[in-house]
C-alpha cells in the first residue's frame, strides 16, 4: 500500500489491500515543504528520506479498514513492522518516501469551454434555519449510490454560503423545473440580494431542519456524511433520508448548457 500526497487533493491510500510494502508518494512540487507536505498523515524523520506515519491515518483513508480480513492485515504488517525497528515508541510507522511527476493540468480556460458543452441540471443546495438559512445554484450534482442512496455535491470554497452548507448536519437538494430560471439566478448571486433574504415563502422548512422548495421538481432531504477538499471545491457526500415533491405532475428540468439556462424536452 501507498499514501498519495499530491498536490490539491486529500492524502489517499493506493492498493488498501497490499501489506506487503508500504510507502508515501509524493509529487514532486510538494518536496519544497517536506514536513507540511506529509503533515497531514505523518512527521518527517531527521534524515528528510523517511517519515512516521500514524496508523490512525493509514484508517482513516483505507475503504477496507474495519473488515475483518483487512484488519488482520494490517496487524501483521504492524507487527512485521515493529520486528524489524521500524515501529516507535508513539506507534508510528517509519515509510519510505517515493516521488512522482504530477501530470501537468489543461489550460484553465480550455477545460471551462469543454465543461460549457455539458448539458447539466440545475438545483439550489440549501441548509440551516431562520436566519441561518443558506443557499446556492449549482450544477455539479450526482447520485454516488443506490443502496444506501447516497448523491454528492461540489460547493465552490470561495461563496459566503459553503461554511453553512459544508458544516450542516442536514441539507437539501432542490432540482429546479423549467421556469425557474429567475429563482437560479438569485441563489447564484445575481439579484443582490444574501443569506436569508434569498427564502421566501416558497420555501418549508423540513422536520430535519433542512430548508425545501415546494415549487422544486424534487427536493432530496440528506443527512451529511462526508466532506472532501478537491481543488477550489469542497465534495459534499449526503446519505439521502427523504425524497418529496408538491409536482406530481413532473414537466420537463432547468438545465445549464453552454452558459445560458433552456429546459429538457420531456421524454414521451
Amino acid at each position: 500500500m501507498r499514501i498519495i500526497l499530491s498536490t490539491g487533493a486529500l492524502p489517499r491510500l493506493e492498493d488498501p489491500g497490499d501489506f506487503k510494502r508500504f510507502a508515501v508518494a509524493l509529487e514532486t512540487r510538494l518536496t519544497a515543504d517536506l514536513k507540511a507536505a506529509v503533515a497531514p498523515v505523518a512527521d518527517l524523520d531527521v534524515d528528510g528520506a523517511h517519515i512516521w506515519v500514524r496508523p490512525d491515518a493509514i484508517r482513516a483513508l483505507s475503504p477496507l479498514a474495519g473488515q475483518a480480513e483487512w484488519e488482520a492485515g494490517f496487524s501483521e504488517m504492524m507487527r512485521f513492522a515493529a520486528k524489524h525497528g521500524w515501529i516507535d515508541d508513539q506507534g508510528r510507522i517509519r515509510a519510505h518516501i517515493e516521488t512522482f511527476e504530477g501530470q501537468p493540468a489543461v489550460d484553465a480556460d480550455v477545460f471551462r469551454r469543454a465543461m460549457r458543452r455539458f448539458a447539466s441540471g440545475v438545483c439550489l443546495v440549501a441548509a440551516g434555519e431562520d436566519e441561518e438559512r443558506r443557499g446556492l445554484t449549482v450544477s455539479a450534482f450526482s447520485s454516488v449510490s443506490a443502496d444506501p442512496p447516497m448523491v454528492l455535491v461540489c460547493i465552490n470554497r470561495s461563496t459566503s454560503a459553503h461554511r453553512k452548507l459544508t458544516g450542516s448536519s442536514y441539507f437539501s437538494v432542490n432540482i429546479l423545473g423549467a421556469g425557474q430560471q429567475e429563482i437560479a439566478m438569485l441563489f447564484a448571486g445575481q439579484r443582490g440580494l444574501q443569506g436569508a433574504a434569498r427564502f421566501d415563502e416558497t420555501w418549508n422548512s423540513h422536520r430535519l431542519g433542512a430548508p425545501v422548495l415546494a415549487s422544486a421538481l424534487y427536493s432530496i432531504v440528506c443527512a451529511s456524511e462526508a466532506n472532501h477538499v478537491a481543488g477550489s471545491h469542497t465534495i459534499m457526500i449526503g446519505r439521502v433520508v427523504d425524497a418529496t415533491t408538491n409536482r406530481h405532475d413532473g414537466g420537463p428540468a432547468l438545465i445549464n448548457y453552454d452558459g445560458a439556462m433552456g429546459h429538457s424536452i420531456r421524454a414521451a
